[in-house]
């Protein structure tokens, strides 16, 4: 459980499988690359699983589905290339987190995104998702020297909105978001709900709260 939420100043998202369901235009980008050449398309459930590892994620599951090894430096250009020009169109914002949004800015606590994911994809779906007059801040990969489980972005975060880490919970669905945000010194989120395969223990993360809805944050303040 949060402790001491009424010190909470703000709060900051991931954003693939957290704050979005991004997995329909990262499915259908790699599909149509996999088309191309001549591999076996996946299956875009399954392929959620893989996506809290980014592009290299996707590639190797490809690759598993294939029952071979692809050259996974070629392919995943492509599949980059091919996902920034269709990275808004079935992204949409995970059930319930508009309301939850709605609800903290009303609360007067910052809303925020640190994600691993590049600023050339980030920009396009936060436009695209209408948030850009609702986050406080929009940390992305690039903006760092180091990705999650690293801290530097949650840090960057903090220092972007002015707040101390103590007055921050950070909500991710994956274990490098708990540790990131735990190490940076912020209670932790685990959002049941996002990318997660089904054999993993989420609870062994050690979160300060499990959720399975967005709205469950909303009854800690």
């Amino acid at each position: 459980m949060l402790k001491n939420t009424h010190k909470i100043k703000s709060i900051l998202f991931d954003l693939d499988g957290t704050l979005a369901d991004t997995s329909p235009d990262m499915c259908a980008s790699l599909n149509r690359v996999l088309k191309e050449h001549n591999f076996k398309t996946v299956d875009c459930f399954k392929l959620k699983k893989h996506i809290s590892r980014g592009a290299l994620g996707v590639i190797e599951h490809a690759s598993e589905i294939n029952q071979r090894n692809i050259d996974s430096s070629l392919l995943r250009a492509e599949f980059l290339e091919d996902y920034k020009h269709n990275v808004f169109v079935d992204t949409k914002l995970n059930n319930n987190m508009d309301k939850l949004i709605d609800y903290l800015l009303e609360k007067d606590i910052l809303v925020g995104v640190v994600t691993n994911k590049h600023s050339r994809y980030v920009t396009n779906i936060i436009d695209g998702l209408g948030l850009n007059d609702k986050l406080s801040c929009v940390i992305t990969g690039d903006m760092v020297l180091n990705a999650k489980p690293a801290i530097d972005g949650l840090i960057k975060a903090a220092e972007s909105i002015k707040c101390e880490s103590d007055e921050i919970v950070y909500v991710g669905d994956d274990e490098r978001d708990i540790i990131a945000g735990r190490d940076a010194g912020m209670q932790t989120v685990a959002a049941d709900f996002g990318f997660i395969n089904d054999d993993i223990n989420i609870s062994s993360w050690n979160a300060d709260l499990i959720i399975k809805d967005p709205l469950e944050i909303k009854d800690c303040f």
